[in-house]
């Protein structure tokens, strides 16, 4: 029974997610990840970002939303143009927020915003979790920030 419970305890610490990339050095990696993220959204994917000029994540999130996905782009500034199913949010204070929520189960934080020169000139540190109290936590900021907008 005690060996059950300690492979049992084992195999939860092999399925949470918490993984801390570091940019310039890890970009590739955390990049794809953060679009396979956004791609593959069931139900929501809601984005707190200062700024977004990266093609690929404008991509990611008109394709999760064609899959049913409700998204909302909550944003400082952006040159991109995004589909109409996007719910955008303009805030009315200064938004310096670098963060993503998919499915309300994974957050994706850090210093980086989603431009090129974060992901290839910047030093950036970006985190991505499943971590139950931080992604509640998270989502109560999100909830927050759509309310005062």
């Amino acid at each position: 029974m005690f060996k059950s419970l300690l492979l049992f305890l084992f195999s939860l610490q092999l399925i949470a997610y918490d993984t801390i990339y570091f940019l310039p050095d890890q970009a590739k990696e955390v990049k794809k990840e953060i679009i396979h993220l956004i791609k593959n959204a069931n139900s929501s994917v809601d984005v707190a970002m200062y700024s977004i000029d990266e093609k690929d994540f404008s991509k990611a999130l008109k394709k999760a939303s064609k899959n049913g996905a409700k998204v909302t782009l909550i944003y400082g500034k952006s040159d991109l143009k995004f589909s109409k199913k996007i719910k955008l949010i303009e805030t009315k204070r200064k938004q310096h927020i670098k963060l993503a929520i998919i499915d309300s189960k994974i957050a994706i934080f850090g210093s980086a915003n989603w431009k090129k020169e974060s992901f290839k000139e910047n030093y950036e540190i970006i985190n991505i979790t499943d971590e139950p109290k931080k992604v509640k936590r998270f989502m109560q900021i999100i909830d927050q920030i759509k309310k005062e907008n």
